[in-house]
């Protein structure tokens, strides 16, 4: 009888391990499938935001529930699909407005994170924030706004040092373009020409000046076109490009690691054909305007050249697509694959399981038919059967006196440790910690901690631990105090309202008021 429970035992165990091991790969592929697919990360919505920016938005809207980001974190995502995105007819026609509508809600979101407490401790997302401020109000021709984010703007360079004075010099040319919008002339050229004198000085070949430098000269461009003042444009223009020409014969003397420059040969090509694309249109008007036609046809032809590089690289791009979309396409169909040879093992395996649980039961029914008759011979033979010793009651007593002691002591491990505050935390990881089976775990928690399951355990010390922390350091946020206690914001907020019926500011409120 030994024998067929060790056979029926090597049955269960066969299944369970097939069972885990269909279940690993079905896993495995899925994360096969999902590396090329959308997951809901802040790297995942900005690789779709310029041609896709409703995906986005979805994309960071899940990212918040699944607690990938913060609120604050969202909010800046948001703030930049809303204004750079290059499907802006998209959002405009989501809200149900004249074109350009988006911008009111970048300027909402920006605006509001402004006085946000992190941003006030962060002077580069400040910056970033302030950078899409200042390109919302120059796109709607807010020339209050445009002035007062961009002397902000320039303050928070200033703060950083040296190192962001190419940013600085940056703003200082939106500042003198918005002083021109505003009738300022005189203080805006002045300002714009001492920042172009600055970004000329510069003798060594650096990316981000020659950025800055690209920057501020377009900016006198536009300023000098609104007055129609072409023939000043020609120069500009063409220093323009033979700064992007020079780019573009020597990149590598322009590395300077900074986060403004372009990650590969890519994006360094489409950043050269941006630029180099719009000055020669500028050309292009200012030579119609002086009647120089011979000049004109040249430039139309440089276009022509440009339009056709692009349109080159276009189709390179749409045939990576497709070949990622085929690997894709296998990757499904080996995942069906693997998911019919799963369930087939696991149909055979059950069927196994079943004809064995039937061996067992039969022999069981046998064994037993067997010991009453070996009884009742015994009863004939005059034999009396050995006693079975009874349970201890003192080893009882001292077993649930020690299990109490080893409760006490993973409750006293999880709290002074604060192992609660790793929101991934598992009934594994406390089981391997104090070399437990799971169900010596599982019988601990039904006995000691009113049978609550183990994720329950956790969330009543999380909740307390909140509750502590709300009470006794009112300078923290709740957004800090949910971090900190392991959980995200929004789950915190569920857990107080199902337990104690009402939000974390209305329990501090609360507090405060008695």
């Amino acid at each position: 009888m030994r024998h067929r429970l060790l056979i029926c035992i090597f049955f269960v165990a066969a299944f369970i391990i097939t069972l885990m091991t269909g279940c690993t790969e079905r896993v495995e592929t899925k994360q096969v499938l999902q590396t090329q697919d959308t997951t809901y990360t802040q790297q995942a919505a900005m690789k779709v935001y310029d041609y896709d920016p409703v995906r986005a938005l979805e994309i960071v809207d899940s990212a918040v529930i699944v607690g990938n980001l913060s609120e604050v974190r969202a909010d800046c995502l948001r703030l930049r699909i809303y204004s750079w995105t290059l499907m802006g007819q998209t959002l405009d026609s989501l809200f149900q407005g004249p074109d350009g509508v988006r911008f009111d809600s970048a300027r909402v979101i920006g605006e509001r994170l402004l006085v946000h407490d992190s941003l006030k401790a962060n002077i580069g997302m400040r910056q970033n924030v302030l950078e899409v401020l200042v390109y919302v109000a120059r796109q709607q021709q807010d020339t209050a706004r445009w002035l007062r984010h961009s002397q902000e703007l320039v303050e928070v360079c200033h703060q950083q040092g040296d190192d962001a004075e190419p940013e600085a010099l940056r703003t200082e040319a939106e500042v003198g373009a918005v002083l021109c919008a505003m009738g300022q002339r005189e203080r805006g050229m002045a300002r714009l020409d001492s920042v172009i004198a600055i970004l000329d000085s510069r003798e060594h070949r650096q990316f981000n000046w020659l950025d800055a430098t690209v920057i501020a000269l377009k900016r006198k461009i536009s300023v000098l076109e609104n007055e129609e003042k072409y023939i000043e444009t020609v120069p500009l223009a063409r220093r323009i490009i033979d700064r992007l020409d020079d780019y573009e014969r020597h990149p590598q003397d322009y590395h300077d690691g900074t986060y403004r420059e372009p990650a590969d040969s890519t994006e360094r090509a489409d950043y050269i054909h941006f630029y180099r694309t719009q000055m020669q249109g500028r050309l292009t008007a200012a030579y119609a305007a002086l009647g120089e036609q011979g000049s004109m046809e040249d430039i139309y032809e440089q276009i022509e050249q440009s339009v056709r590089d692009v349109t080159a690289r276009e189709h390179i791009a749409r045939y990576h697509a497709l070949e990622q979309q085929m690997h894709r396409q296998e990757a499904e169909s080996r995942s069906r694959m693997m998911t019919f040879v799963a369930n087939a093992s696991v149909s055979g395996l059950l069927v196994i399981l079943i004809f064995a649980a039937y061996i067992y039961f039969q022999n069981r029914r046998i064994r037993q038919k067997n010991q009453l008759l070996i009884r009742q011979m015994n009863q004939l033979l005059g034999v009396e059967p050995a006693p079975s010793p009874e349970p201890s009651m003192a080893v009882s007593a001292a077993e649930a006196d020690d299990t109490a002691a080893l409760f006490r002591t993973i409750d006293q491990c999880i709290r002074s440790e604060r192992l609660y505050a790793n929101a991934y935390i598992q009934r594994q990881d406390i089981c391997d910690r104090f070399n437990l089976r799971r169900e010596v775990l599982n019988q601990l928690l039904a006995t000691h901690a009113d049978g609550q399951s183990f994720p329950n355990y956790i969330n009543g010390i999380r909740l307390s631990e909140a509750c502590r922390l709300l009470k006794n350091e009112p300078e923290k946020t709740v957004v800090a105090i949910a971090d900190e206690v392991g959980l995200s914001p929004r789950y915190l907020r569920r857990l107080f309202v199902e337990q104690y019926g009402v939000t974390p500011t209305e329990y501090r409120t609360g507090l405060s008021d008695s």
